[in-house]
């Protein structure tokens, strides 16, 4: 768990809907790491062996190419194939010309700014492998590897006890649930931090989301007592509740609109101090 005051806000760049930066690029990381928060990587392994950042399992969604090679998988390809491609166009004309970085290119960006942390969130990736890469880099203390399976982040931890690890849950309010107590009854083994995913109910008036208020204050002091950190991801948010989500204490998200996000805290952080933040 990081110490912090009461009223500062972590957060993570979840990149896997926004409209505001192609998403796992280093424009993307730059943007977050300059409005003080953390990207998130989704590392893929290629043919030849190099961890890159990408989130899907081929390169259809968010690379422009030849629509011959849009349905292979991006293991199929080697990295020097990978850095031909442009990712950015496809969000923005802007950002035409944005390719697709490795996790080195990464880590060469955080030496020396301690301030930078990613999350990495695996997709792909021989887990003996990154550790190494991260160890080369020394870059431990910047990184939270992140994954829906508790078993890998406890073997992250064998690998590399300095790095702090978070298990994401997602799917139904119910089975979130479930898989939130099978790592309570564990005692939170191998973690430092716990994302719950909050998914809106088909009817938003009122709280928002599938997952029920009293659970979601529950899971925050579950979490808080085993001295971890609660991170939720709410995929849709407006003011009010995250406001209310302020309040529970919660002080780690997930956006995909940092912009937004970043204004609704300010708006709650002033409500706070009585003072412009």
């Amino acid at each position: 768990m990081i110490k912090k005051d009461n009223l500062d806000i972590f957060w993570q760049f979840h990149q896997s809907t926004n409209e505001e930066m192609p998403q796992n690029t280093m424009a993307a990381f730059l943007y977050a790491w300059n409005l003080g928060g953390i990207p998130e990587l989704d590392i893929r392994t290629t043919k030849d062996g190099v961890i890159i950042a990408f989130h899907d399992d081929t390169p259809q969604r968010t690379a422009v190419l030849d629509d011959s090679l849009k349905n292979k998988n991006i293991s199929e390809f080697t990295f020097n194939e990978i850095t031909r491609w442009d990712v950015g166009a496809s969000l923005n004309i802007k950002y035409a010309g944005e390719k697709v970085p490795s996790v080195e290119e990464t880590f060469l960006k955080m030496k020396g700014h301690p301030e930078r942390l990613v999350y990495l969130d695996l997709k792909d990736v021989d887990l003996c492998a990154l550790s190494k890469l991260i160890k080369d880099y020394k870059v431990e203390r910047q990184v939270i590897f992140t994954h829906k399976n508790q078993q890998n982040c406890i073997t992250m931890k064998k690998y590399s006890p300095s790095i702090r690890t978070m298990l994401w849950i997602g799917g139904t309010a119910e089975g979130i649930k479930e898989k939130f107590y099978k790592a309570m009854h564990n005692r939170f083994e191998g973690l430092d931090q716990v994302q719950l995913h909050l998914n809106d109910k088909a009817d938003i008036n009122g709280w928002r989301y599938q997952l029920d208020i009293e659970f979601v204050k529950y899971a925050v002091q579950e979490v808080t007592r085993c001295d971890l950190d609660l991170e939720v991801l709410p995929f849709k948010f407006d003011k009010e509740t995250l406001h209310m989500l302020l309040d529970f204490g919660i002080r780690w998200y997930a956006t995909d609109e940092p912009k937004r996000f970043l204004q609704d805290v300010n708006e709650w952080r002033k409500k706070q101090t009585g003072k412009k933040v």
